[in-house]
């Protein structure tokens, strides 16, 4: 299975978030700690620290850090461990957590140099794939697998998580004008949202996407 297209990817933060990402853009973690913008943090900082280590292999370079990650599907592990309250210092759930949505067209047509990895950036297993140097291999990303709600590893398959937590990375910031849609877990989140908004409902859609959450 090929690349579907349009190509979407999902970034999740919590909706406090909102006006600092309207203001200076979608910044990346070493961006955004240095600043003081994480007001809540929702990541699990012992892989944060990880990724501060992990360098990428492919231009712009650095390390996995300085790039603001996206996945290619929601409903990611990294948001069932959140669900499920083993993300040390953070014990508020997702009721509160919001989806910035965009497409990797998207993405380019507004300039940007997108990196693509074949599974969670972290690992040293993980291969890294400039975007602008062509087309990955069809499988370089398991497309497949990003269409599945349920994603645990098996004995015949032990790496699917790891696989489904493939990543599209940007070095240093995206803008919000980059930004197609916000998706809530509840209307009165989305509510909320949608007041911080105003009059850029006509550019930003935002709707309630129960079954991005568990």
């Amino acid at each position: 299975m090929g690349r579907p297209t349009p190509t979407f990817v999902y970034h999740f933060t919590r909706v406090e978030h909102l006006d600092t990402i309207r203001g200076q853009g979608l910044r990346c973690d070493r961006q955004a700690q240095a600043d003081g913008l994480l007001t809540i943090e929702v990541g699990n900082t012992g892989i944060k620290a990880r990724r501060a280590q992990r360098t990428v292999p492919v231009r712009p370079r650095g390390v996995v850090s300085d790039y603001v990650p996206f996945y290619f599907a929601p409903r990611s592990p990294m948001l069932y461990s959140i669900h499920k309250g083993n993300v040390p210092g953070y014990t508020q759930g997702t009721g509160r957590i919001i989806y910035l949505v965009t497409t990797l067209e998207r993405l380019l047509e507004v300039g940007l140099d997108p990196v693509l990895t074949d599974r969670n950036a972290v690992l040293q297993l993980a291969s890294f794939h400039q975007f602008r140097d062509g087309e990955p291999a069809d499988d370089f990303v398991d497309w497949p697998l990003m269409k599945q709600t349920m994603w645990h590893n098996t004995d015949a398959d032990p790496d699917r998580l790891e696989r489904r937590m493939a990543e599209c990375l940007v070095h240093g910031a995206v803008p919000w004008s980059a930004i197609e849609y916000v998706g809530a877990k509840s209307d009165a989140v989305a509510d909320e949202v949608r007041a911080k908004l105003g009059g850029e409902l006509r550019h930003v859609r935002v709707e309630v996407r129960r079954n991005w959450y568990f």
